[in-house]
């Protein structure tokens, strides 16, 4: 895989491929990967991310997770939040 894989895969907002790409042996894919799914913000990523920012082998690779976990977190506490916002009216 190749780090343009992963921006295909991130405009195409294909999350599933991204989830793949955190266990490929290549550290700068699985960094590309998370960072990616960071700016996707989709729930599904959530579990996979908080795994990986505490097991990975590479330091860059855990810091990349970590904060595409805060990423993913943060838009979909927003979300919720403006649904609740909604529910009220």
């Amino acid at each position: 895989m190749h780090e343009k894989d992963i921006d295909i895969m991130r405009r195409a907002r294909n999350i599933d491929g991204l989830i793949r790409a955190l266990a490929d042996p290549d550290e700068i894919i699985r960094q590309a990967a998370a960072e990616a799914l960071g700016s996707v913000g989709d729930e599904r990523a959530m579990e996979p991310l908080e795994r990986l920012k505490f097991t990975d082998a590479d330091a860059e690779v855990r810091r990349a997770a970590s904060l595409a976990h805060a990423q993913v977190a943060a838009r979909l506490a927003a979300k919720r939040s403006i649904e609740g916002m909604l529910l009220k009216t």
